[in-house]
């Protein structure tokens, strides 16, 4: 067994300022910028409790971090070992429905955002 893990979910958008000029060159930045801001926060927190913090970052247009990536790989072994289905096929899966989520997410976000407040 691995130690207990404390995962950040966050999405974060390339288009923001401070990370826009790395995003335009390197996929994934904006993701990777907020990985490492992740870990600078929790780090020291979750140490303390003898957990690993795992920051599960997407940005908004559907790229995910390397931490994610390798987290649901991870996911996807076990799940593949347990229903004898082909990793590939999980890790689809695993990509499909949380991409399916975040697009959601961004139609109500910009929905929200177009329609007046109904009082």
């Amino acid at each position: 067994m691995g130690r207990t893990a404390a995962l950040d979910v966050s999405v974060t958008s390339p288009l923001n300022p401070q990370t826009l000029l790395e995003a335009g060159v390197t996929a994934t930045a904006a993701a990777l910028t907020t990985e490492e801001r992740k870990h600078e926060e929790n780090d020291p927190k979750c140490s303390e409790l003898g957990w690993v913090c795992i920051p599960v970052v997407a940005e908004s247009y559907g790229a995910w971090g390397k931490e994610a990536t390798q987290l649901f790989s991870t996911i996807a072994s076990r799940i593949a070992t347990l229903s004898s289905k082909p990793k590939s096929v999980t890790i689809n899966d695993i990509y499909g429905r949380l991409n399916l989520q975040l697009v959601r997410a961004n139609a109500t976000s910009i929905l929200t955002r177009l329609m007046p407040p109904s009082y």
